[in-house]
């Protein structure tokens, strides 16, 4: 521990001197404001903090116990009011019952009342000595049940670390070449064997890259489709193999809250505002924003009434492709196919795309190579002088299995080509919505949500300073104790009203 403290001291050093003397800043054509300009290794060296340093542990026994790890409340008080913060301290122990003595654990915590429909996630902070401090804001009045969840040991968050090694192949992606009649596979990755004849896909000015092995005969642009699939083994050993399909409660808490305050914000949803930790609230199935005044948008009136006049893109994965489904509800028009959807609603007088990411993907469907693009590509090509435009990114789970600088390149990218665009069109609307929480079925060494945790941080480092919306589905997902890649409609329905609050007042 002492060393771990000294480590830490000399880290925050240096990350003073580097900001100090190596990172630059780019003026912002449109504001005349100054945006820090960040590498991977800045991104890096910002999430370095949530990885575990856990010493060798010879067996299950040393990791981390949910059931006899302790949780107390902090300063109690007899009476708790709406607004106030309520704080427990973990202390964690292994299973012969010792004290851990470095941090690590991935631990989700929520409160909630059933009855009232109301749940908000809390805020875990690592003390890096074995506690974690869990800090509650209390938003309703009534009975507040405290729940708290070890996903993984930190045992486990470092094996998983380990396995988003760069060379470590957790899909397998093979390419389809056509020409004419002709038609030849191969497989594709971030990182092939050199020694073979490689297919380079590779954008210049972004760096980013792929490459598939060359064909037998046919050229490398003939490559029509990609599909995917797990490979089989694992890095892990079988204990911690093990680790990761443990899950288990730690000790909970009921507690009465009363109405002796006040809390709801006032303002109005602005992009450029840093979202809170916890990001807002359930009651009675509606989210609210602990930060900005939220509206009610949810039946067809007020949807189309916010909607109206306006072009958006959306580009990602399928978790914001949700949102045009949800939106279809509302709708009468025509839809095109599902890798590129250009919805018309000419009653509402609307136009809304969607786009898949550019590679990699994860999924049993068939994707056509050449109709995807590099966001940071799509937002350079969109032409928004004449409407009035919003763009909505998001991007993320198809990164998991892959290591995290990929993740981080991708994000680098689209920050700079936010403010490409911003510069060009100031008034064009641009969304992030963070990832959300996934089925506990996922197979953890791929798709755990400890990694989808630290490329939330990641987004929220990229994306904290610039004058974006986030769409926080990561608080909304912890908070109403869901684990699905697709969460219920009544989840998307929620992440949909906070992003039309921000374009729309409140109805």
């Amino acid at each position: 521990t002492i060393f771990r403290g000294i480590f830490m001291h000399i880290l925050a050093a240096v990350c003073s001197f580097r900001k100090l003397f190596t990172i630059s800043a780019t003026r912002s054509v449109n504001s005349g404001s100054f945006f820090e300009e960040m590498t991977v290794d800045d991104v890096m060296f910002f999430l370095r903090w949530e990885f575990p340093m856990v010493s060798h542990w010879a067996s299950v026994k040393d990791t981390s116990s949910a059931s006899k790890s302790a949780a107390s409340l902090e300063h109690p008080k007899p009476r708790y009011c709406v607004g106030e913060n309520l704080d427990l301290l973990v202390e964690m122990r292994d299973h012969k019952g010792q004290l851990k003595r470095h941090g690590g654990d991935f631990i989700l915590a929520w409160i909630h009342s059933p009855k009232l429909q109301a749940s908000a996630a809390g805020l875990v902070t690592d003390l890096h000595n074995g506690s974690y401090r869990v800090r509650f804001t209390l938003f309703w009045p009534g009975e507040v049940k405290v729940s708290m969840l070890l996903m993984h040991p930190s045992e486990a968050v470092q094996a998983l670390w380990r396995s988003r090694h760069p060379k470590y192949k957790k899909i397998k992606h093979t390419g389809t070449f056509v020409n004419g009649t002709k038609v030849e596979k191969s497989e594709c990755e971030f990182h092939l064997d050199t020694n073979h004849p490689l297919c380079e896909y590779k954008d210049e000015r972004d760096g980013e890259y792929y490459s598939c092995y060359k064909p037998p005969s046919l050229s490398c642009d003939t490559i029509d489709i990609m599909t995917s699939a797990n490979t089989p083994g694992s890095l892990l050993t079988t204990d911690e193999q093990l680790l990761l399909t443990s899950l288990c409660n730690l000790p909970e808490f009921t507690l009465v809250s009363s109405s002796c305050s006040n809390l709801k914000p006032t303002g109005k949803c602005i992009p450029g505002m840093k979202p809170l930790i916890p990001s807002g609230h359930f009651f009675k199935n509606v989210w609210y924003s602990s930060y900005c005044e939220t509206g009610s948008f949810f039946s067809a009136e007020s949807i189309n009434s916010c909607l109206k006049g306006k072009r958006f893109y959306f580009m990602g994965d399928s978790t914001v492709h949700q949102w045009m489904q949800y939106l279809r509800k509302f709708q009468k028009g025509n839809y095109g196919s599902l890798q590129m959807i250009i919805h018309t609603e000419q009653d509402a007088n609307y136009t809304a795309l969607w786009k898949h990411h550019n590679f990699p993907w994860i999924t049993k469907n068939k994707v056509r190579v050449k109709m995807a693009q590099y966001i940071s590509r799509d937002l350079d090509s969109l032409e928004v002088e004449r409407e009035e435009a919003v763009v909505v990114i998001s991007v993320g789970q198809h990164f998991r299995a892959y290591s995290l600088e990929v993740f981080v390149r991708r994000l680098l990218n689209l920050r700079k080509a936010i403010l490409r665009l911003q510069a060009r069109s100031p008034g064009t609307w641009i969304f992030i919505k963070l990832e959300n929480t996934r089925e506990l079925s996922s197979e953890q060494e791929r798709f755990s949500d400890w990694h989808g945790h630290i490329q939330n941080l990641a987004q929220r480092k990229v994306f904290g300073d610039l004058k974006v919306g986030f769409v926080d589905a990561w608080d909304m997902t912890v908070a109403a104790n869901t684990f699905a890649i697709h969460p219920k409609e009544h989840i998307v329905a929620n992440e949909v009203a906070v992003f039309l609050s921000y374009l729309c007042r409140a109805p």
